[in-house]
């Protein structure tokens, strides 16, 4: 079986990262909480959306290394390889950031997934060969075609229902909201039983 992941906030786990960064540049007031979207939302209220935007950038570039693997990932991923399944990383991440010092978000997240032993390791599960960044959410729908996902992982429910998402490919969504729509996981242990 061929299974595509997603990167961001699927694999990299961001819970408090964002929140910390922004509270050590000064941005948000202590009572913000913790999660990405309380941390967005008060950046939108507040009418400071470039803000959130540079954070973004900032967050996922020099301080990716903030962020651990979500708890299970990596010895699912490796026990999937172990029985023979390919694993393929497909993520819409733009190469710098849009706002902020130009870091590249690609070299930034291979190399987290390197420090995290999810590549070129000896018990890697994930070939360098298999990892796509795609600038628009188009190619990395395109890129799951193209790649063939018997199934495919993501936190984006706009991902999974794109209109050019392919039929045959199984969809869960990474989420600790649910779904009516998909297969929903909120932990990677509990990965094996939808697919």
């Amino acid at each position: 079986m061929i299974i595509g992941i997603d990167f961001d906030n699927t694999i990299a786990d961001y819970t408090g990262v964002f929140h910390e960064v922004a509270r050590k540049l000064g941005w948000i007031p202590p009572h913000i909480g913790q999660s990405k979207t309380q941390v967005k939302e008060f950046f939108i209220t507040q009418n400071q959306e470039p803000k959130w935007t540079e954070l973004q950038g900032i967050v996922y570039g020099s301080h990716i290394t903030l962020a651990p693997a979500y708890q299970h990932c990596l010895d699912v991923l490796k026990q999937l390889k172990q029985q023979g399944h390919k694993l393929i990383i497909i993520s819409h991440k733009t190469k710098y950031p849009i706002i902020g010092e130009p870091t590249d978000l690609h070299q930034a997240a291979t190399h987290w997934l390197k420090e995290k032993g999810f590549t070129e390791c000896g018990t890697a599960p994930i070939n360098v060969n298999d990892i796509y960044f795609n600038e628009t959410k188009s190619e990395k729908v395109e890129q799951i075609k193209l790649n063939k996902c018997d199934v495919f992982i993501d936190d984006l429910e706009e991902i999974l229902a794109h209109d050019q998402f392919p039929k045959q490919c199984k969809k869960i969504l990474f989420s600790d909201q649910g779904s009516s729509l998909y297969d929903c996981i909120d932990t990677w242990a509990d990965f094996n039983s939808k697919i």
